[in-house]
């Protein structure tokens, strides 16, 4: 029990290492995100940040380092996934006083990762707070993100979080997107056996599991103003690939090389392909490599209604019996000062959740020792 409890110490060192620099990576671009920024310049900075941070740690040359998840700018009803090419004009979008972007990047130390989302609109502040809608769907997923941390304990069945969680954002008269998972983590796997899926009608959910003390997960919480919750894939920019462990003989020369790059540039992670050398040939090799299970695309989801407004909070954390250990740090965008929603929490069951610590502290426990002497 002790090697095991010290493993995992050494582990949580490197996950907890990689959270802060994804955290400060995404503070990095979200200060960045100011009207006229581009996607692309915002995409850039992003990935520099968390390579610049995981390069500057951990100096043996052997340790696999660097992005977890390529930096992603999802504007509106944009759900996840959108990180146009530089050869896309989409690339060039510039962002808009009012636009509601999602950002979401993540970074590896020796395979173990932390990914990290927020969601912020572009010009607000306690002066010019965010209202309506766009504040509901907000306050949703940020009220959603502190009752799911609160649930993150051992013996918790994955369906009975889901439930509470989707319970919580109903309370804002918003609803999950549909087909978003929360993930469990591992060494070099983002995408575990275990998961949480929060939105859908219920017929389409993982297999019931209970959450285990020391396991990791990627915390996805995705919300909208649409009514029914319903995502679509635009592949049109498709841009983020990940390496599976399937074989198979590539026919075509520029096929090879481009296997060959993304196995010695990504390894097990996902990657953009404007991370690869050449774009116009990673372009034609990556599709040989999908259509024969030798990479898996992350597809881009939009709304399938296209004036809806969709808010992520995503974080990593780690499962305890004294509560959920936060890997990734706190959101610092979002504030009830620059968010101002009028819709509150009714549920007297959420609302005495939210109201207890996610950790237990020493000194409550000494005082509820001293209670039963």
């Amino acid at each position: 029990m002790t090697d095991a409890a010290d493993n995992f110490d050494v582990t949580l060192t490197k996950y907890k290492t990689a959270g802060e620099i994804a955290a400060k990576a995404i503070r990095t671009v979200i200060d960045a995100a100011q009207e006229g920024k581009t996607v692309l310049e915002l995409m850039q900075l992003g990935d520099e940040a968390v390579e610049q941070g995981t390069s500057a740690v951990y100096k043996d040359k052997k340790m696999a380092k660097g992005l977890a998840f390529p930096t992603t700018v999802s504007i509106n009803n944009v759900v996840c996934n959108y990180a146009p090419l530089p050869s896309d004009d989409a690339s060039k979008t510039a962002l808009q006083a009012g636009d509601v972007v999602k950002f979401q990047l993540g970074a590896q130390i020796d395979g173990y990762a932390a990914v990290v989302g927020e969601t912020v609109v572009v010009g607000a502040s306690a002066e010019k707070p965010v209202t309506g809608r766009a504040a509901d769907v907000l306050k949703a997923a940020h009220t959603a993100a502190d009752v799911a941390i609160r649930l993150m304990r051992p013996g918790m069945l994955n369906h009975d979080i889901a439930k509470q969680v989707e319970q919580t954002v109903k309370e804002f008269d918003v609803r999950g997107v549909d087909g978003m998972q929360t993930n469990q983590f591992a060494k070099d796997e983002i995408s575990g056996k275990k998961k949480i899926a929060f939105g859908g009608d219920g017929t389409s959910r993982p297999d019931a599991c209970k959450l285990e003390e020391n396991e990791v997960y990627g915390v996805d919480i995705v919300v909208t103003t649409s009514a029914d919750g319903k995502s679509k894939s635009d592949d049109t920019f498709t841009s983020i690939y990940r390496k599976t462990n399937a074989t198979y003989l590539l026919k075509m020369a520029t096929s090879r090389k481009v296997f060959s790059e993304i196995q010695k540039k990504a390894g097990a992670f996902p990657f953009n392909l404007r991370a690869l050398e050449d774009e116009k040939r990673a372009r034609m090799g990556v599709q040989e490599c999908a259509n024969h299970g030798l990479v898996t695309p992350f597809q881009v989801l939009v709304d399938a209604n296209a004036s809806a407004i969709t808010a992520q909070v995503f974080f990593t954390v780690a499962v305890n019996a004294k509560g959920a250990i936060r890997l990734t740090p706190a959101p610092t965008w979002y504030s009830a000062e620059k968010v101002q929603s009028d819709k509150e929490v009714q549920s007297e069951e959420i609302k005495s959740l939210l109201a207890t610590s996610v950790r237990q502290t020493k000194k409550k426990n000494k005082k509820t020792a001293e209670a039963s002497a």
